[in-house]
């Protein structure tokens, strides 16, 4: 008698419809916690080869994930895809750690049951935590472009607001850019608004408080897009490093346009203002703090475990004051900060070998205490009231300033890790394999 299940089975091998399954959701989970196309194969590959595929190929965009299989003769492929865009670092984290514990065999059921207790794991803080300590770090990056308690005093309540705003929106299911750009005017115009209370009970104005002005913001800065997209294009991964770009460049627009409308209203202007003045061991001090809590407040929002936000944070430290120091010496801003982002590349690397972390989590936030948030706002000002040679003066550091972070970066993960360093799939690991690789006979 004919039997329609054997048939269908004939023309689409059920065995490989589930296996080829489980691979495209543990791609999906990885890629719709942030990370980079490179990380989202290597997971694909290592789900693939303990449910028995050999052979697998993967197209991994920002948003979506084409992948064929083959086993027994039968190819299969499927296009699988996240709703939203977003960032959670301990489930990158998390999906690194089962990748490198896989068993050499398991069945498609006993993957699923790993990647279910993965999705299902909530996140490590709440929403009260993730206030404060965002709070905290736009706070502590008004101290790094010069701001004093007064600033910090409007910007820790602005910034807070302005966060669980943003979180409501977007819990809503709002337009994304709209939710930037509503939370960017929010936060700009609160921050106004108690720089105004605290002028009037101090009895006149400060003269810094533009830097406050992008900093009540920043915590809407597209860190991890931003950053994995370098990391992509870095090496030549067009499909999910361009469109990766051209959502943070999005992100970006919508940041500086919220500010630029509440700047445009008020008749305020960012100009920048010069560094902090005191005792040299004070200002260092204030320094060192603001990069530890500017870096420690976006792990939390990032959702990185604690060890790894704490980590992250000492290497901000030990990176970002040299870049001040070469800065304050006359060193041009991008020649700076691609010296303290190879620098910080490197200690990230040392660190995730040392204790078992993963590296772009601590990497993402540790490189955002050089962001050129306010050259990018002072370019849009500027272009506005028509002022080109500013507006380009501006541009041009933003531009050189991203790139060198994105350079340093990739430089230090060349150095550090020979998947970035060769273009092979069997990249050597040893140091004498790639010795020998690159001195040997060809």
């Amino acid at each position: 008698m004919f039997d329609e299940h054997e048939h269908e089975d004939a023309l689409e091998p059920r065995h490989l419809i589930r296996r080829s399954d489980v691979v495209a959701r543990a791609g999906i989970l990885m890629l719709g916690a942030g990370t980079s196309g490179l990380r989202v194969r290597e997971l694909m590959r290592a789900v693939a080869q303990t449910v028995g595929l050999k052979q697998i190929r993967a197209q991994v965009t920002f948003t979506d994930i084409v992948l064929t299989v083959q086993r027994r003769g039968a190819f299969r492929t499927q296009v699988a895809e996240i709703s939203a865009p977003g960032v959670n670092a301990h489930r990158i984290a998390m999906l690194h750690k089962l990748a490198l514990t896989l068993p050499e065999r398991a069945t498609v059921a006993e993957v699923d049951v790993m990647l279910d207790e993965v999705e299902h794991t909530p996140r490590l803080y709440p929403t009260w935590v993730l206030v404060l300590l965002t709070a905290l770090a736009c706070a502590s990056v008004t101290v790094l472009n010069g701001g004093n308690w007064r600033e910090v005093a409007a910007v820790l309540p602005a910034s807070a607001l302005a966060f669980w705003l943003n979180r409501f929106l977007a819990s809503r299911q709002l337009n994304h850019l709209a939710v930037v750009m509503t939370s960017a005017a929010a936060a700009t115009g609160l921050f106004l608004g108690f720089t105004a209370l605290l002028d009037l009970a101090m009895g006149g104005p400060s003269d810094r408080m533009a830097a406050g002005l992008v900093c009540a913001a920043i915590f809407l800065i597209p860190g991890f897009p931003m950053v994995t997209a370098g990391l992509d294009l870095a090496r030549i991964d067009l499909m999910a490093g361009v469109p990766r770009l051209a959502y943070a460049m999005m992100v970006l627009l919508a940041l500086t346009m919220g500010v630029w409308v509440m700047i445009s209203a008020t008749g305020v202007s960012p100009d920048p203002v010069p560094a902090l003045v005191g005792p040299v061991w004070a200002v260092w001090t204030a320094y060192a703090l603001a990069s530890f809590f500017a870096v420690l407040g976006w792990a939390i929002m990032f959702n990185s475990p604690l060890s790894m936000a704490v980590a992250s944070g000492v290497i901000a430290v030990l990176g970002n004051l040299p870049r001040l120091w070469l800065i304050e010496a006359g060193v041009k801003p991008h020649i700076a900060t691609f010296v303290a982002c190879f620098f910080m590349g490197v200690l990230c690397a040392i660190a995730a070998g040392l204790f078992d972390m993963e590296k772009i989590i601590m990497t993402v936030p540790t490189l955002l205490v050089s962001i050129p948030g306010s050259a990018a706002l002072r370019t849009l000002v500027s272009f506005d009231q028509a002022d080109v040679v500013r507006a380009l003066a501006s541009g041009v550091e933003t531009v050189l300033v991203a790139i060198a972070m994105v350079a340093g970066l990739a430089g230090a993960r060349m150095l550090t890790d020979p998947e970035w360093a060769f273009t092979r799939s069997d990249p050597p690991t040893s140091g004498r394999a790639i010795v020998a690789h690159l001195f040997g006979r060809r």
